[in-house]
């Protein structure tokens, strides 16, 4: 991926961090998980997912005024560049087809919203997860 600091193709994720997790740019305190990429196999990692969509979703589903969510970005900041540039943590990096793919996430999304009968915009979350 480009660095932001110094345009370069030198920012790789790191091993070990935090994926955190909007919903149309809400979040709770616990939308977010720690992996491992050296550690943790995919599926481990789908069921921390899993895990958080599902408690976000019971969470929504006892609104009374529920709206269609058009967007779910799954994001984080524990990127480094390979030549040092400074990270901001203001900056989010999409990790999907680096920490989860891309199917697996839409997959997760659709079957938990299905559970918990939320409405999603999937035309427009599938577009704001181009990877």
């Amino acid at each position: 991926m480009y660095c932001p600091v110094c345009l370069n193709d030198t920012l790789k994720i790191a091993s070990s961090g935090v994926v955190k997790m909007t919903f149309d740019g809400k979040a709770k305190s616990t939308t977010q998980f720690y992996y491992n990429i050296k550690e943790e196999t995919p599926i481990t990692l789908n069921k921390k997912l899993r895990s958080i969509i599902a408690d976000y979703f019971d969470y929504y589903s006892q609104f009374q005024n529920k709206t269609i969510i058009k967007e779910i970005f799954a994001f984080s900041s524990d990127f480094k560049c390979a030549q040092g540039c400074a990270m901001s943590l203001e900056k989010k990096f999409n990790i999907l087809g680096l920490v989860i793919e891309k199917e697996d996430f839409l997959s997760i999304l659709e079957e938990e919203a299905e559970n918990y009968d939320i409405s999603l915009d999937m035309n427009k979350i599938k577009a704001a997860n181009q990877a």
